[in-house]
């Protein structure tokens, strides 16, 4: 199985396909620590069977241009039927560069199918490249990619040129970006710029509703007291024009990109997102039922939180699981991690299908790969890793006290 965080991923034809990221945990933050090492990027593209888990590898040439963009990490990316996406990332110049250092500006679209074909030859995959192209524009790591319709939407992210050290930060975009596909080019549609859109490293969700589909950022780094954001920040694009809204509910933990399964209800029109582990503002101890803002002074530790966060008539709520009553994550994992649907319970844009959930409990997909940490804060004594174990993940139902329950918690 390959072991990978951070990379660029689809589902197709009951396989997963991984390209790029990187075959290391926390990247480190120091020289001694060979922070964000060319060495450590997964230059392969995997195709891993899920029903099997025999994996196959297709190894690229590290020395050619055309897949240096896939030799990065923190891409963005949005499957869209048999098609990946794939925009900007943080890797090397060159591939004689030891480190990453610069953010790349192109887009690569894939077809599956005839990567699949690719990978299962172990032949050149340049037949599987439906567009390779450039735009300032699309220069942006740690945002997210979605589709809405004809358009997409690049959103959030920063700009990062140069090797990473401590205390240096990228430029921001504080911006969402929509752009179509016309004749494999770029063709910018808008930039929507707003204070409350400087954030990276964030979960960036569809919201799916009767009437319409709204995006919800959710989480992310870093505020000027080196904090993660609380709040959901919504982007509207029905209308004339798309207009952003934030949400008062304070989000408790789980700040940062980890995997995450959307649930829609269509019989309540309600929308639930549950994000599994990773990184957050707070940590829950069991042993004295209470929140710690950060980690013994640490900012931001990895947690073993899940929260639902839940979109109905208009409103957002959250429920914490909280143990030991409810389950929490089984050990430091979830950043940059995966969650693979069950397409048994697929609907569309892989939202589960809470109506054609009949049972109490129900597999409704697996959680693989992201960093997995011994402690809340790494250190040289407790070192992180990729994850490397795939976990099926249960759905129990429990609505009469679940849906009681909701209230809009703040931060203990």
């Amino acid at each position: 199985m390959p072991l990978i965080q951070s990379g660029a991923w689809a589902i197709w034809n009951k396989k997963l396909i991984i390209l790029g990221g990187r075959i290391e945990g926390f990247h480190g933050l120091n020289q001694l620590q060979n922070v964000f090492g060319q060495n450590k990027v997964n230059k392969s593209i995997w195709a891993v069977d899920l029903e099997t888990f025999d994996s196959q590898e297709l190894k690229l040439d590290p020395e050619s241009k055309k897949w240096e963009q896939l030799f990065s990490s923190n891409m963005q990316f949005e499957q869209d039927e048999n098609i990946l996406y794939i925009v900007g990332g943080y890797g090397a110049k060159s591939s004689k560069d030891k480190r990453s250092d610069d953010t790349f500006d192109s887009l690569i679209a894939f077809d599956l199918d005839k990567l699949l074909v690719a990978i299962d030859q172990n032949s050149d995959p340049s037949k599987a490249v439906l567009i390779n192209t450039c735009d300032p524009h699309l220069k942006v790591t740690g945002g997210e990619l979605l589709k809405i319709d004809d358009l997409f939407y690049l959103s959030f992210g920063q700009c990062f040129d140069g090797v990473y050290d401590p205390g240096k930060t990228g430029l921001y975009t504080g911006a969402i970006r929509t752009f179509r596909i016309k004749k494999n080019k770029i063709e910018l549609v808008q930039e929507i710029k707003d204070s409350q859109l400087h954030r990276r490293d964030l979960n960036v969700v569809k919201i799916h509703q009767a009437k319409k589909t709204i995006l919800a950022g959710l989480g992310g780094v870093f505020d000027k007291n080196g904090n993660g954001y609380s709040h959901p920040v919504y982007l509207d694009p029905s209308g004339k024009s798309p207009s952003i809204q934030m949400d008062d509910l304070k989000q408790v933990t789980n700040h940062y990109n980890c995997a995450k399964a959307s649930i829609y209800d269509s019989a309540s029109d309600t929308c639930i997102t549950v994000l599994m582990g990773g990184i957050g503002q707070n940590q829950f101890h069991q042993e004295t039922n209470t929140w710690e803002n950060g980690d013994r002074g640490a900012k931001i530790p990895f947690v073993k939180s899940i929260t639902q966060l839940i979109y109905s008539k208009g409103k957002m709520y959250q429920h914490i699981q909280t143990p030991p009553s409810e389950p929490e994550m089984p050990d430091f994992l979830g950043a940059n991690a995966i969650f693979i649907p069950d397409p048994k319970w697929v609907s569309q844009d892989f939202f589960i299908d809470y109506g054609k959930l009949t049972e109490k409990e129900t597999i409704i997909g697996l959680f693989y790969g992201g960093i997995q940490s011994q402690k809340p804060t790494s250190s040289t004594i407790y070192p992180t890793k990729v994850n490397d174990q795939i976990y099926r993940v249960i759905l129990e139902k429990n609505e009469s006290q679940y849906f009681s329950q909701l209230t809009k918690i703040q931060t203990p």
